[in-house]
């Protein structure tokens, strides 16, 4: 069973000449609309306002999606918690590449699959510190206050 989970994101680009865009997560959602409303409500913040349309967009992520988990999966999201298993490691003194690996129905589903991207080469490489499971809570916007950019002028 495939179920959808939707991560409303917004996308910045500091400089076009850059090879790297920031990606703000603002929430995970379990209906379409509901991203939907939390981009166009994020639209409205400080700091998210400045961006164009095609800065705001939503990854469709699918719960229990990876076979290192199991054979008998059980899809049940309870309290609306979900548990998804992130990356965050630098790219250089001034990027982190982040991000969700999977989202899952449970913390034991979570920790399987963690195993197993612990095998991966780019942990091998930077790292397995960078590598977690963070508890998420859906149909809860993030990022409700805006942002402001402030950079060395050099």
């Amino acid at each position: 069973m495939r179920t959808p989970i939707y991560e409303a994101v917004a996308h910045y680009k500091r400089n076009n000449d850059l090879p790297y865009t920031e990606y703000f997560c603002l929430g995970f959602f379990s209906k379409l609309l509901l991203a939907e409303k939390a981009l166009n409500e994020s639209k409205n913040l400080i700091g998210f306002s400045e961006l164009n349309d095609d800065s705001f967009s939503i990854k469709t992520h699918y719960l229990n999606d990876c076979a290192h988990i199991g054979e008998d999966i059980n899809y049940e999201i309870v309290n609306n918690k979900i548990y998804g298993v992130w990356y965050d490691y630098d790219l250089d003194t001034n990027y982190t590449s982040s991000g969700y690996m999977g989202l899952f129905s449970t913390l034991e589903y979570a920790e399987k699959a963690l195993d197993w991207y612990k095998t991966w080469d780019i942990f091998k490489i930077h790292g397995l510190e960078y590598l977690g499971i963070a508890t998420i809570t859906l149909n809860l916007r993030g990022w409700t206050e805006g942002f402001i950019t402030v950079y060395d002028q050099n």
